[in-house]
């Protein structure tokens, strides 16, 4: 099995991120239950509360995509100085 056959379910930091991103969709969503008989009164440390989950998932999901486009980059790279051509390349031949 190649590298370019690895399903996504198989790389360990996928399934961290997954995790993660149920984790905080959980967290948000008892946040919002609780709070839903005083949607109206809740003070404003609830509302900054919902306000950085949002915010610090939406920087690391920007980070986790980044991170892995940056990697996949460098990979590719690798690859194809390892193996002298790329693969497209060397199907051309």
């Amino acid at each position: 099995m190649s590298i370019i056959d690895k399903t996504p379910l198989r790389s360990k930091k996928f399934i961290a991120y997954l995790l993660a991103e149920i984790s905080w969709k959980i967290i948000l969503v008892i946040a919002l239950l609780v709070m839903k008989d005083q949607i109206s009164s809740v003070n404003v440390g609830g509302w900054w509360f919902l306000f950085t989950i949002v915010i610090v998932v939406g920087f690391v999901e920007v980070g986790f995509i980044g991170g892995q486009a940056w990697l996949d980059k460098y990979v590719r790279v690798a690859q194809i100085a390892s193996n002298g051509k790329p693969p497209a390349a060397a199907s051309e031949d």
